[in-house]
């Protein structure tokens, strides 16, 4: 099979979805992202009473504290089917079960992104240049700012190993 040359590289993202589908995984991927989810759309209340413990076959098993937040999710339950469908994007989860179990505790918030504060340790200033000769051929200053930041923690951790 002869491979047709591409005029521009593709992507990171369009090859990782490529291969996810070639794979099959993408749905079961999608599906546990439930994890990250759960908190957000059903508020933080219910979240310390009821938490994902299992997906199989397009239903999210919920364990939930007891039988009386049982019976007020199981009138829940099409709500947040909908709602998590719907910010995964497309219809991955076809049903919710509730069972009263050991409920896990609540997954933290992913916090938001912010500036990373640059390392503690000083670095020498034949380091300084020698990131600085690494980064002068990138252009993109958001590219740059997050290699600095490795170079200067590898360096860092280089220098307090030895």
């Amino acid at each position: 099979m002869v491979r047709k040359r591409l005029k521009r590289p593709l992507s990171l993202n369009r090859v990782l979805d490529g291969a996810l589908k070639e794979l099959g995984i993408e749905v079961q991927l999608k599906q546990h992202q439930v994890w990250g989810l759960w908190n957000e759309v059903v508020g933080p209340k219910i979240c310390h009473y009821a938490q994902p413990s299992s997906i199989r076959g397009g239903r999210l098993f919920v364990a939930v504290e007891d039988s009386m937040w049982l019976h007020q999710l199981h009138f829940l339950r099409h709500k947040i089917l909908l709602e998590l469908n719907r910010r995964l994007g497309e219809n991955v989860l076809n049903d919710i079960v509730l069972r009263v179990g050991e409920v896990s505790p609540p997954h933290p918030q992913p916090r938001e992104k912010g500036p990373t504060p640059p390392p503690s340790q000083p670095l020498s200033p034949q380091d300084e240049e020698t990131i600085e000769k690494i980064l002068s051929p990138i252009k993109g200053q958001e590219c740059r700012e997050v290699l600095e930041r490795v170079l200067h923690l590898h360096l860092c951790r280089n220098k307090s190993s030895q």
